[in-house]
């Protein structure tokens, strides 16, 4: 038989690498017999050491063993794991450049206040000046935020894995790393249509902070200049360069050009799920975090792969587990525009 032409356990030291290679990743020394190794040999090793088969029991009937256990569906899921992150972070790159990351600890509802002060360096009048200390303290803004968790379930058919062909899956686990990224984006257009109430009280974006204009080079310029005049909690001027332009989807063309146009070292990111002509702009997260997404503390990616017992369903299953959060960090350090806030 095809299953018992390699010793099981080297096919169990070479499974590994074989799930990897069949879903698209390239180990960087993959076992000899990695390449060659199928899916329905590794699935009938499993089942074999399981439980050592008996001279009547149907070769299909160990493979079927196999396939149901969790060593098998641990397998899938940390080959799939490759490919679902790989999509996710490059469907997720274009909304990631003008984001922040937030480390929560948990699920429930936590404050991540972000930092502010009066930190101006001082003039010494000569090498005995005193040094005025500076006094960093919460900025005005913060809100509270929280994770949400998110999932779809993959399914592997018998067929599937007796046929080899878990190439197909590539696409699947593919497609749902590009869906979670979506649906993060999704997480933060909601949550720049929104206009919270800040800790201080007072709401997110006001006159202060807002364009009541179209898109064009005279309005961008407008709102250039009110997220240099922004002031620190301490009263100074943050002086911040507009680094990102992010636009309601047909905007896109137009903000491409009036950047173009105007000589601007601005990036231009289109984000579905913004209302018609609402765009905004916001420097550098790095510089000036204003907008941020949430990663859980103890993970290293928010996706994750895990085997999930499948219900009256001959096969296995991997559930592909998304924690997703979005929220505002501060209130300075962003600019609302368009022409439906007049």
């Amino acid at each position: 038989m095809e299953t018992t032409t390699i010793k099981p356990a080297e096919i169990l030291a070479a499974a590994p690498d074989a799930i990897a290679i069949r879903l698209g990743a390239t180990p960087s020394h993959p076992h000899p017999l990695a390449k060659n190794l199928t899916a329905r040999q590794i699935a009938y090793a499993i089942g074999a050491k399981l439980r050592k088969p008996v001279e009547i029991e149907a070769e299909l009937s160990i493979v079927a063993r196999g396939l149901h256990s969790a060593e098998f569906a641990g397998l899938l899921s940390k080959g799939g794991q490759h490919v679902t992150v790989s999509a996710f972070d490059a469907a997720a790159q274009e909304h990631l450049q003008f984001t922040a990351t937030t480390i929560v600890e948990g699920f429930l509802a936590e404050n991540t206040p972000a930092l502010d002060g009066d930190l101006d360096l001082q003039p010494l009048l000569n090498e005995f000046s005193e040094i005025a200390r500076g006094a960093a303290f919460t900025a005005v803004g913060g809100v509270a935020v929280q994770l949400s968790t998110h999932a779809r379930i993959v399914v592997v058919s018998r067929q599937l894995v007796i046929n080899d062909q878990l190439g197909a899956l590539k696409n699947i686990f593919g497609a749902v790393g590009a869906h979670a990224a979506q649906k993060e984006a999704a997480i933060i257009a909601a949550t720049l249509n929104g206009n919270p109430t800040m800790e201080d009280g007072a709401a997110m974006f006001s006159d202060s902070n807002t364009v009541k204009a179209t898109l064009d080079g005279a309005n961008l310029g407008a709102a250039m200049g009110m997220l240099r005049n922004q002031k620190s909690a301490a009263g100074n001027a943050l002086n911040l360069r507009a680094a990102h332009l992010v636009v309601s989807p047909e905007l896109e063309y137009a903000a491409r050009k009036t950047a173009l146009e105007g000589g601007l070292d601005v990036k231009v990111a289109a984000l579905a799920g913004l209302p018609a002509a609402r765009w905004f702009v916001l420097p550098d997260p790095a510089i000036h975090p204003v907008l941020t997404v949430l990663r859980l503390a103890a993970a290293r990616h928010p996706l994750r792969l895990e085997h999930k017992a499948p219900m009256e369903f001959d096969g296995t299953a991997i559930r592909v587990t998304a924690d997703l959060g979005a929220a505002f960090l501060r209130r300075t350090g962003i600019v609302r525009a368009g022409s439906d806030l007049a």
